[in-house]
């Protein structure tokens, strides 16, 4: 099992670097989450250890998670789907095959957990 430290402070970079590209600096969100990911793999390109292509999802999958519109979930909330990503990527992703569309569904997934969770909680606090 990967460091769950190392993808928690990977992840959280990752999310909320491309939520303020995409909404306060008004990148695109395909650049923006390109962009970072190209940049990572550059920046850990020179690095040999087995971790780095895990990195590699975990920074891509992470930027999903960064394009949630600010409406839907506050910069807490968007540091909160990033823990329930790191958590789905840790026990989830090693059961699927390959990273492909596993990686969108985890941050679905996050979000939507975060999301929920949020709602339900402003609704027992009214």
């Amino acid at each position: 099992m990967v460091n769950f430290g190392v993808i928690l402070i990977i992840s959280q970079l990752a999310t909320h670097t491309t939520h303020t590209l995409v909404f306060n600096k008004n990148i695109g969100s395909v650049r923006a989450s390109s962009f970072l990911t190209l940049s990572f793999i550059l920046f850990t390109l020179p690095l040999s250890m087995e971790i780095i292509p895990t990195l590699h999802a975990v920074f891509l999958g992470s930027t999903f998670v960064g394009l949630t519109e600010p409406r839907r979930l506050s910069r807490y909330q968007l540091g909160a789907a990033s823990l329930f990503f790191c958590l789905i990527f840790q026990f989830l992703i090693p059961d699927l095959k390959g990273f492909g569309g596993a990686l969108g569904l985890a941050a679905f997934l996050a979000c939507s957990v975060t999301f929920w969770l949020n709602k339900g909680l402003s609704i027992t606090r009214s």
